[in-house]
């Protein structure tokens, strides 16, 4: 099956083609397939591709044996070099087991004769994995190469830089997978431990940069040779000093990839390394504080130090770290925190200094900062950032005021409850944020009202304890500040912190009249959307939480300025005066009265909005139905109750804003149970969208409805399926051609809603011929096995038990009038459902 869906992907025309080539004596054709496979043309780079896989499947020997031909006898060294690219992407540990024995014999005398007499270096260098992949292979398969090791051996004794670079490339480049067994064969020849174990000495010590690398991967490749600890002591000093000769002489070519292998021993190797790890801080805080060096080398130093603290071995290293080697540490990476440019006016986040890379340090700078905070743990952490902090916000250059409150922030995050419990810390960093959010510039304001919204326990503890002084300064932010992004986030900070605050302390407090009156003047000026989105949302929540203040305050001033923002043509605008109308609804105060009529024609608008569907304008049209329905509810006496109920039941249910949803489909049980006249309509005429709504609001679990709405609406259905006559619901009248009048009126809803009754209906039907307690329990196991597409038990024993009543028991009950007050109070069945 594989080589017929091989020989469907490659066209035997192809596949001739491939063998043709493959075994041709000229090698026009396949150095014609390299120019493509290399070409920055993307056509010719697949069509070669196309053709290298076709042969790779269809003649993998061949494809082996004519690329290892170009590699050792080409006299072109770019067709050796790419012959060596091509081997190496192609997989030799893919191709070498398809070989005869024969045949890979042959091939392991011609790769040994091949690297002795190879003069390019650097073509050696391509074809040094080669060699590697080979090697692993050989010993993964069990069979032993015991040439190759005398070969890498002698090379890596000799005086020869090439011999020794290409050997130590060799050993660097050993798949993890094979390194144990070819550690184990070395151990077996004699003295070669300790040939290995010199000549490393030598070739990191080497003048040669190139050597000195290449020796860097072996050491990591073979540290498990030298567990003995002298051995391993003097290789390690050997790798310090010769990363900090690449640093001063080859910094931008060699100490990169030298510095890399390091970070590969540091993760790798915990066990051996553990009893260094103090020497190897200082020593990378060397580098990481001279200021001779680019950022990209602080970058690649402070990855070291990240990897320490991935591993577990490593965390004593950190947390018993001296206090100083800490601060020191803390230090560098508020520099690197500093790498934010400055904004062009408009606040917030700069853009890039020419030449560097500015996101980058400052991101890894954060990313590093968090790690090692972690690291150093809380009682070593916290006192030493804050003391760092401190020093930064009192420093003249703004870019060390924003890292100060940046690094604040950070330990904020990660040791919030300790922080709260040092003595003498809440009041200090209140006075260096107070001095802070007035600072001179405006990313340093726009830091500070960021880090007054961490949620963290430590910044609710400093909101509730300080919020007289706090309030003070967001007050003077709105009311001074020209930045409009600052402003933003002072607003924003503003709400945060007012949702953190004791209600008593918002009454209490005596500046609450100047919080209003800048956040009023918000919605009044020119100011963004967005700063009036906040500021209505913050309005809203004091009025909600602080109903003294309300009165007081909104229903006079308030309300003018909500009705002229729900025609914004902002969404979150127009959402967040909805709520605003809905709140002062709820408050009851006659104040209202008056705006009864405007508010309803604005609440019709938004709820009859043509964009209502749209995502954007979704919510504020549920939270307009809310209000309407929360004016039904306390403003009775004002409206045409009605009309206005019914056309506030005509919305529902709510699926939007779910937090609105609950509490109108909660307000509606609560009007069912009370027998609301203006609901229920003439002759219980709403009576079926009533059971319609119910029915989707049960179907959709706890997502529209909290628990004890849905016990209500379980209910609900039960006592009305036993008191409720079929004729009532008018199912039988709802025959084709209303249905079809219904259509032809585009009222989809109704449809929709006598349809999901009528199925009710013929379910109980259904049942009908069953014993009553069968009955019940066949529903049941209908509704979960998904006969009624109920979501949850609760919804399932409602549809079952409460529709199977609702159209059975008319019959025993014989009622051949509706439904009356008299029948639930014959039930007490105000008290069930109540309860």
């Amino acid at each position: 099956m594989e080589a017929e869906a091989e020989a469907i992907k490659f066209p035997i025309e192809l596949q001739s083609k491939a063998f043709e080539v493959l075994s041709s004596n000229d090698n026009t054709a396949m150095e014609t397939l390299f120019s493509h496979l290399y070409s920055p043309q993307q056509q010719h780079r697949s069509q070669a591709l196309a053709f290298l896989q076709c042969c790779k499947h269809h003649h993998p020997n061949l494809l082996f044996i004519k690329l290892f031909f170009l590699l050792r006898c080409s006299p072109v060294e770019d067709t050796r070099a790419n012959a060596a690219r091509t081997l190496h992407f192609l997989k030799p540990a893919d191709l070498w087991p398809n070989l005869k024995p024969i045949a890979q014999a042959r091939l392991k005398a011609h790769l040994l004769k091949y690297f002795t007499e190879e003069p390019s270096i650097h073509v050696l260098r391509l074809a040094s994995p080669i060699l590697a992949e080979t090697v692993s292979v050989t010993y993964k398969t069990h069979q032993n190469w015991p040439e190759i090791l005398d070969f890498l051996l002698n090379s890596i004794a000799s005086n020869d830089d090439k011999s020794r670079e290409v050997a130590a490339s060799v050993l660097a480049k050993l798949p993890n997978d094979c390194r144990f067994l070819v550690s184990n064969a070395l151990r077996e020849k004699r003295n070669a431990v300790c040939v290995l174990h010199s000549s490393l000495l030598r070739s990191l010590a080497s003048s040669s940069p190139d050597v000195q690398v290449a020796a860097f991967g072996a050491v990591v490749s073979l540290v498990r040779l030298f567990s003995e600890p002298s051995s391993f002591h003097e290789l390690l000093r050997a790798v310090m000093v010769g990363v900090f000769t690449l640093l001063h002489g080859f910094e931008q070519s060699h100490f990169p990839s030298a510095f890399a292998e390091l970070i590969n021993l540091v993760s790798r190797e915990p066990l051996p390394l553990r009893p260094y790890m103090n020497d190897m801080v200082l020593d990378v805080l060397q580098i990481l504080e001279s200021d001779g060096v680019s950022k990209e080398t602080h970058r690649l130093a402070f990855e070291l130090v990240v990897a320490m603290t991935e591993v577990k071995e490593y965390e004593h290293v950190f947390v018993n770290l001296p206090y100083t080697t800490a601060r020191r540490l803390l230090f560098v990476l508020t520099n690197m925190l500093q790498c934010v440019a400055e904004d062009d006016g408009g606040g917030g986040d700069g853009k890039l200094e020419a030449g560097e890379n500015v996101v980058d340090v400052y991101g890894f700078g954060m990313k590093c900062l968090k790690k090692l905070c972690v690291a150093l743990g809380s009682n070593n952490a916290v006192p030493v950032a804050y003391d760092v902090s401190r020093l930064h916000l009192d420093d003249a250059e703004w870019k060390m005021r924003h890292a100060g409150i940046t690094v604040l922030s950070v330990i904020t995050e990660e040791f919030s409850d300790e922080m709260v419990m040092m003595e003498n810390f809440l009041g200090e960093v209140v006075t260096k944020v107070l001095k802070s959010i007035h600072d001179s510039h405006a990313q340093v304001r726009l830091a500070t009202f960021k880090f007054m919204e961490t949620p963290s326990n430590f910044v609710q503890v400093v909101q509730i304890l300080y919020h007289h002084r706090l309030v003070h300064g967001f007050c003077m932010a709105l009311d001074n500040d020209e930045d409009h992004k600052v402003k933003e986030q002072a607003a924003s900070a503003m709400l945060f912190f007012l949702k953190n605050t004791l209600p008593e302390s918002l009454t209490l407090n005596k500046n609450v009249d100047m919080v209003m009156g800048k956040l009023l003047s918000l919605l009044e000026g020119k100011e963004s959307a967005k700063q009036r989105s906040i500021a209505l949302s913050t309005l809203n929540l004091v009025a909600q939480r602080c109903q003294e203040v309300a009165h007081k305050l909104y229903c006079a001033i308030y309300l003018p300025i909500l009705l002229k923002a729900c025609k914004d043509r902002n969404s979150d605008i127009k959402e967040e005066a909805a709520r605003g109308i809905r709140i002062c609804a709820e408050l009851g105060t006659p104040q209202l009265k008056p705006f009864v009529n405007r508010i309803l024609s604005i609440l019709n608008d938004l709820m009859n909005d043509p964009n209502r569907s749209l995502s954007e304008n979704a919510r504020a049209h549920d939270v307009a139905v809310s209000a309407l329905g929360r004016i039904c509810e306390f403003y009775r006496e004002c409206i045409d109750g009605s009309e206005m109920v019914p056309t506030w039941l005509s919305f529902l249910p709510l699926k939007n804003d779910l937090i609105e949803a609950k509490v109108m489909h909660d307000q509606l049980c609560l009007m069912v149970a009370r027998l609301d006249k203006d609901l229920l309509g003439p002759g219980y005429q709403n009576l079926v969208k009533i059971i319609a709504v119910f029915f989707e609001v049960i179907d959709e679990g706890d997502k529209l409805a909290t628990p004890q709405t849905t016990t209500r609406v379980n209910n609900l259905l039960r006592h009305l399926a036993r008191h409720i006559p079929r004729s009532r619901l008018q199912i039988n009248s709802i025959n084709g051609r209303k249905k079809k009048k219904l259509r032809h009126e585009q009222n989809q809803d109704s449809i929709k809603y006598y349809i999901k009754i009528e199925e009710a209906f013929v379910h109980s039907v259904m049942l009908s011929s069953s014993s009553s307690s069968s009955l019940r329990s066949r529903s049941a196991n209908n509704s979960s096995n998904g006969t009624e597409g109920s979501s949850s038990p609760s919804a399932t024993d409602a549809i079952s038990d409460g529709w199977y009543s609702l159209f059975r028991y008319n019959d025993m009950l014989n009622l051949k009038s509706g439904f009356s007050s008299r029948s639930f109070k014959n039930c007490s069945y105000s008290e069930t459902i109540l309860s």
